[in-house]
């Protein structure tokens, strides 16, 4: 049979990764993700793919499977497949510090405290004592950044590359969240003291260009890497609309079996109108929406839901998500804005998505030689959508065009596609390290002899962003730092601990808008230390494992279970356990917001980065282009 798949992606920033599904046809060939038992399946299908984790004693392998070897696994019972669609990131909104500002010089003698250690009470919080590894999943870091530990490790592959080297800056901004060091200089990020432990497991090359998509068959790989490394939290700034039952078994048994906390975000595709219309019902995206993940939205600087935050019935926390100043991949040069000059006429600001790797995309006013300028086919773009890749014929076109680029004395490639497929090409399956430009409806027509082009690129070790990328590494880093005052204490305890002494910013108990709240980590310290439990367990779950003795909420009774049992609930099997009397799983919680740290900003001004969020969809850093 086949699974639906739900496409996944790295998520916002105010940069993010957008996604790119590919249609396929049931039963047609294609990346396919596939669950079975060992001995089910035959060499010839073993043969193409590659095991990458676990349910339970079923194995998950990811493989590009021909439409023969799909029809034969669809008629095989216990075996289950999932279209493995892609993701790609998109390189927009990191606002990065000006250089004809004071900023840099602030950052670069004096450190900033941000406000978000302050309304979420991290900075309360004694020095992280012990090694809690988080481990973040996201295009890289930038491991020698001064502001960022000694402490990191990571993992790449022939795929994404070097885990040390950052595709764009979205892993370096996570990674000063949660991490950046009291050390003078720069910012402070949430184990800013004590021992800091860092895993990173890279999953593109670059943002835009070759090795740019993301199968969520990556995802559960790097899941189950991170697990085996010894993380207990695992922070996934990313997300899509498609639910996967693959990586959601992943996901319980290491929460189950290895006590890791999975902290995900929730997307930034919330509607500011939906809001004030009273309507909460923006759709699920995962991995935030599982079960066993802590979905989190984000906070304006006001203490209020953000615009693009969304509002659903699986919203868990917010942090603050907006104007979040962190560490930046200081060898990447991200262009903000290219205007087009035609002879003596007006400049014309134009839509584009970065395609080189960033090294040598420095701001400039460049004539634009006719040999600097590319078209791709419709057959191109058809090829790019669909597969996710171009020709060998046409990255050799590209090649060449390059060598003439260069040969005229140009200084960027400019590349555009027919018009009647604009806007469906995010990135191009081309590796380069000369700048170029992918054009979304090219303004010049014939001659470009007297083209002019203005390119504004920014690159700094800091940058601002606003998104749930950057709530949710804030959430990850919190929940680090208290778990290091005890490692004993179980990932059940350190959550309910949050859920319950959160600020209650919403309707009372639980909503869609706020989830629990904001986080109140320095009473969640109180709540563990005092050993107190909440009124109601937390609700019965089929793919949980209970324990004799252990408690379960369930439809609004709490229960004890007389045996070990799984997938049995309270109605099903009644023998299994026993009544204990009911609970109101939405009671407020006692904590209560006051000044939440956000009255006040430390360096006036660096926080005072406007980041404009206009993706729709999904991104880590959507759109590529104003």
């Amino acid at each position: 049979m086949i699974c639906s798949k739900k496409t996944l992606l790295i998520a916002c920033m105010a940069t993010g990764l957008s996604i790119m599904p590919m249609a396929h046809a049931q039963g047609a060939g294609g990346s396919y993700l596939v669950e079975y038992a060992q001995g089910q399946l035959s060499p010839n299908v073993l043969s193409s793919l590659k095991v990458i984790g676990r349910n339970g004693s079923n194995y998950i392998a990811q493989g590009q499977l021909s439409a023969q070897q799909v029809a034969s696994l669809e008629q095989l019972d216990g075996v289950i497949l999932e279209h493995d669609y892609g993701l790609s990131l998109s390189n927009n909104s990191l606002d990065y510090l000006r250089n004809n500002s004071n900023s840099l010089d602030v950052l670069n003698n004096s450190e900033l405290e941000p406000y978000w250690l302050r309304a979420t009470g991290i900075n309360n919080l004694p020095l992280a004592l012990n090694e809690i590894p988080v481990c973040i999943i996201d295009s890289g870091v930038d491991s020698s950044h001064p502001d960022l530990p000694n402490d990191i490790n990571g993992y790449h592959s022939v795929y994404a590359g070097f885990w040390n080297q950052d595709a764009l800056s979205h892993g370096t901004h996570m990674a000063g969240i949660i991490a950046a060091q009291g050390n003078g200089i720069g910012v402070k990020g949430a184990l800013s003291e004590g021992v800091a432990k860092l895993q990173v497991h890279k999953l593109i090359r670059t943002a835009h260009g070759k090795n740019s998509a993301i199968s969520g068959g990556s995802l559960i790989e790097a899941i189950e890497v991170c697990a085996n490394s010894g993380a207990k939290v695992i922070n996934m700034s990313l997300s899509g609309d498609q639910f996967s039952p693959m990586t959601m078994a992943v996901i319980d048994r290491l929460t189950y079996d290895r006590d890791v906390i999975f902290v995900a975000a929730a997307g930034n595709h919330g509607s500011q109108i939906k809001k004030l219309s009273g309507l909460h019902n923006d759709s699920l995206h995962y991995p935030a929406s599982y079960h066993n993940v802590l979905s989190i939205g984000a906070l304006d600087t006001n203490g209020v839901v953000a615009s693009f935050s969304p509002a659903n019935s699986e919203i868990d926390l917010v942090a603050p998500g907006s104007k979040i100043i962190s560490t930046a991949n200081r060898s990447h040069f991200a262009v903000q804005q290219v205007g087009v000059q035609q002879g003596g006429g007006a400049e014309k600001l134009i839509s584009y998505t970065q395609i080189d790797v960033g090294v040598n995309s420095q701001s400039m006013q460049t004539a634009l030689p006719a040999q600097c300028l590319y078209s791709l086919t419709a057959a191109d773009v058809e090829q790019q959508i669909a597969e996710r890749t171009l020709s060998y014929s046409t990255r050799v076109a590209l090649n060449n065009a390059q060598s003439s680029c260069k040969a005229a004395g140009g200084k960027v490639m400019v590349i555009d596609y027919p018009q009647n497929t604009v806007g469906s090409v995010k990135g191009l399956d081309y590796y380069t390290e000369f700048p170029t430009l992918l054009a979304h409806q090219w303004p010049v027509v014939g001659d470009t002899s007297n083209v002019t082009l203005n390119i504004s690129s920014f690159h700094n070790n800091y940058v601002v962003g606003a998104g749930t990328s950057q709530a949710t590494a804030i959430i990850s880093g919190g929940i680090a730092r208290l778990w290091s005052q005890n490692p004993q204490w179980s990932n059940t305890q350190i959550i309910n601990a949050i859920k319950e002494t959160s600020y209650d910013l919403g309707s009372t108990g639980h909503d869609n808008v706020y989830g629990y709240g904001l986080p109140n980590f320095s009473k969640a310290l109180e709540y563990l230390h005092a050993g107190r439990e909440p009124d109601c367990p937390q609700e019965w779950y089929q793919n949980k494992p209970y324990s004799g003795g252990e408690k379960v909420t369930y439809n609004g009774i709490v229960y004890t279970a007389h045996y070990w049992n799984k997938n049995l609930s309270p109605s099903a099997a009644p023998s299994m356990w026993e009544a204990q009397g009911s609970c109101d799983m939405n009671n407020a919680s006692q904590s209560q917001p006051t000044d939440g740290g956000y009255s006040t900003l430390d360096f006036s001004g660096l926080e005072e980065e406007e980041v404009n969020y206009s993706c729709e969809g999904l991104s880590l850093m959507c759109g590529g282009g104003r």
